[in-house]
């Protein structure tokens, strides 16, 4: 752009004018952990399928996870939310957020955990055609960043403590308290 004499735009020019424009009207929001909480337990649990029968049998398995998952939530057991992803057809599983790692390892000792995880292990070591696994996450409250643009609250938006980014809370670094 200039700004003395013929002002002449370049699309580049253009295209941030209109990204601006737009980002004015983008609903922003971030979470945080409630204050009541030192740290998140965060626990993936993935399955993948090997054979169609497999995949019938996954999905009866997901469909329990759901379901014991809204029974934890209900109950009061820790667990503060749970959500679905995919990674392709033959690869799914579930986020979950915990309260505590206390909470999940009391949980996942009881039926119906206990029920299902147990028939999974027994299938896959007669069939062989799933794979289960989980990877465990105890992050501290002060190592978590989050913005949500223009989204129907998904994770920890879901349970967190919400507001609009103002100040160094727009950018990861300032959420992480890294200046």
């Amino acid at each position: 752009m200039v700004f003395c004499g013929t002002p002449s735009f370049s699309w580049l020019d253009l295209f941030f004018v209109f990204a601006c424009l737009v980002g004015c009207f983008v609903r922003r929001v971030i979470a945080t952990l409630p204050e009541s909480m030192p740290e998140l337990c965060l626990i993936r649990l993935g399955i993948q399928v090997r054979s169609v029968r497999a995949v019938f049998y996954a999905i009866r398995l997901a469909r329990a996870i759901d379901r014991s998952a809204a029974e934890a939530i209900v109950a009061g057991a820790g667990l503060l939310h749970s959500e679905r992803f995919s990674l392709g057809r033959k690869h799914f599983g579930v986020w979950q957020y915990w309260r505590s790692f206390e909470d999940l390892e009391a949980w996942s000792h009881r039926p119906p955990h206990s029920e299902w995880w147990r028939q999974a292990v027994e299938r896959m070591r007669t069939k062989g055609d799933l794979g289960i696994y989980h990877e465990t996450f105890l992050v501290p409250r002060d190592r978590i960043e989050s913005i949500y643009l223009d989204c129907a609250p998904a994770g920890l938006a879901v349970f967190g403590t919400t507001g609009e980014p103002v100040g160094s809370m727009t950018a990861s670094r300032g959420r992480l308290g890294r200046g």
